[in-house]
């Protein structure tokens, strides 16, 4: 597709051209959804089309692949509003749609599954379970449809997902006999998650999955069915036994990472989705899998007392509580006996102080909305406001006194300190880079005062005098991320990591010389998308890094 509203035809030279088909009648609205779906059936190709408002048509076929017109007899209805994927059944030359309310994944609360025999050109509304029943919470049972599968070597055997169903959890349903009948595949299975006991969300098994609508029948094993969540893929050869077909694959967004200088976890990280982790090893998923005591979905906050490094304290987003500490350096963790109000609906990064004596949480709801931040000297059992830390900033601990804590506000490019264990902060240096939430400070480990501001394509800024004064680094016009290892033999700074740009190429380097030169540490092969929300290395293996990505998980990398 040239674009989410046109079509394009691969000419005949084996897809080597492509232009865009001014023929295809559907107009685009202001949900700008445009093309949905396109599955060839025989001598047709069908497309469907999102922007309806569930009486205009959705489903259009070509023949000849020039012109387009709107499948005849087509449902209509919320529950058919939008279609969502198609596969075409060729034994029975039958094509099955899943339908929703809403594109999704997000926002679908109904839904449908429809059967059109193309020869006759007859629709059979063939859903599993009609939406809107009560569900095991006592709430509607709202969700929709999302992916569609034929069996290649059975005719008339079809499976299809439900989507959005939080409540009763989403399900797959297959059919033996073109629709007219069902079954449940989430009432019989059996989830083997051992190679990535994170998929248990804390509980006692896993969920059968969410946001489903990658769904797929191996055209050779009528057995081996895979379907992706929002989570992993999960995938059987029995329609029972259920386990990830995941290796060497990753799709988390990683947000935070500690590598703590003593202890059996060389790192801790924290994600959207899943939380917290410990890794005890570098090569297999935590076998403690999601931190517990609360569980978060998604963390926003993660951080570790640099003098007593067996305090570590995270925040997110959970259902019971949003705060939780850990004397063990990570391993085991207990809720704050209390959280300020706003912090159901905002938590926000956090920092401890270097004795652990103090908590520094910040509150950003997830719409950018910004609060005051709070305060708390009894390890989270009650808070106070701090009404003149700029709000919404992350805060920064000094790592060798326990009474500096800093912040940056990038709305003002202002750096403030506090020197009273956090109870109130002044400015200190302004006229500093603003206006990107991403712009970062770092202190560097061992050091007070020594800041390091990473400022996107503003450059890297270095302050000595604990925020009063900051100076452009030369060696590099773009930093996206910075942190810090152990230092190279015979060197007395630790060595730097960024990932930024020191010439003409965006990369990781290292710097072993207080950022006066850098080496490029990954090459063009290993790249890996956007890299800029988290860097560490290793405080005890110089030259060992860890990387956060937003969608290739945690890398990890050390010299040859």
């Amino acid at each position: 597709m040239a674009d989410c509203h046109t079509i394009e035809r691969s000419r005949p030279e084996r897809g080597a051209a492509s232009a865009a088909l001014s023929s295809f009648p559907a107009i685009p609205s202001a949900t700008g959804q445009g093309v949905t779906l396109l599955v060839a059936a025989e001598r047709a190709v069908y497309a469907g089309w999102g922007d309806g408002d569930g009486t205009s048509p959705h489903l259009y076929r070509t023949t000849d692949g020039t012109t387009w017109h709107p499948v005849p007899g087509q449902p209509t209805g919320t529950h058919a509003k939008v279609p969502i994927h198609a596969a075409y059944d060729r034994h029975t030359r039958a094509l099955y749609v899943t339908y929703a309310n809403a594109p999704g994944p997000n926002g679908q609360s109904d839904g449908s599954v429809h059967k059109l025999a193309t020869v006759t050109g007859t629709w059979t509304d063939v859903t599993p379970v009609k939406p809107g029943g009560t569900a095991p919470d006592g709430g509607t049972d709202a969700f929709g449809y999302g992916g569609v599968a034929v069996d290649a070597r059975r005719p008339g055997t079809v499976v299809v997902s439900t989507n959005n169903r939080w409540a009763a959890v989403d399900t797959l349903y297959r059919s033996t006999d073109g629709g007219r009948t069902w079954t449940s595949l989430k009432d019989s299975a059996v989830f083997d998650v051992s190679e990535t006991p994170y998929l248990k969300w804390g509980a006692d098994e896993p969920k059968f999955g969410w946001w489903i609508q990658a769904l797929a029948v191996d055209p050779y094993d009528s057995l081996h069915i895979v379907y992706g969540t929002g989570a992993t893929l999960y995938g059987t050869h029995d329609l029972r036994h259920w386990a990830p077909q995941i290796r060497g694959l990753e799709e988390t967004s990683v947000r935070q990472l500690i590598s703590p200088p003593v202890g059996e976890a060389h790192l801790i990280s924290g994600s959207g989705d899943i939380g917290v982790m410990y890794h005890e090893r570098l090569t297999a998923s935590p076998s403690r899998g999601m931190a517990t005591n609360p569980v978060f979905g998604s963390a926003t906050g993660l951080a570790q007392a640099a003098g007593r490094p067996a305090y570590v304290v995270r925040t997110g987003w959970g259902d019971h509580g949003n705060g939780a500490y850990s004397n063990d350096g990570g391993r085991t963790w207990a809720p704050f006996k209390a959280q300020p109000d706003i912090a159901k609906s905002a938590p926000g990064p956090i920092a401890t102080n270097a004795d652990g004596s103090v908590l520094l949480w910040s509150f950003v709801h997830w719409d950018g909305t910004k609060y005051a931040a709070h305060r708390s000297a009894d390890n989270g059992a009650t808070w106070s406001e701090v009404s003149s830390f700029p709000k919404g900033a992350t805060p920064v601990a000094d790592p060798a006194d326990p009474t500096l804590f800093y912040a940056y506000d990038t709305d003002t490019g202002t750096l403030y300190a506090s020197t009273d264990s956090g109870r109130s902060f002044t400015p200190r240096a302004t006229g500093l880079p603003s206006g990107d939430s991403q712009f970062k400070i770092a202190v560097a480990p061992g050091r007070s005062g020594d800041l390091w501001l990473s400022a996107k394509w503003n450059g890297l800024h270095r302050s000595t005098d604990g925020g009063v004064t900051f100076t452009k680094v030369d060696s590099c016009w773009a930093s996206y991320t910075v942190g810090f290892g152990k230092a190279a033999d015979g060197a007395d700074y630790p060595a730097i990591y960024q990932m930024g740009s020191t010439e003409a190429i965006t990369a990781v380097y290292r710097s072993d010389d207080e950022a006066k030169t850098w080496v490029r540490i990954n090459d063009d092969a290993h790249q890996w998308g956007w890299t800029g929300e988290a860097i560490t290395g290793d405080p005890r293996i110089h030259g060992r890094v860890y990387l956060a990505t937003n969608g290739r998980g945690i890398q990890y990398g050390e010299p040859l």
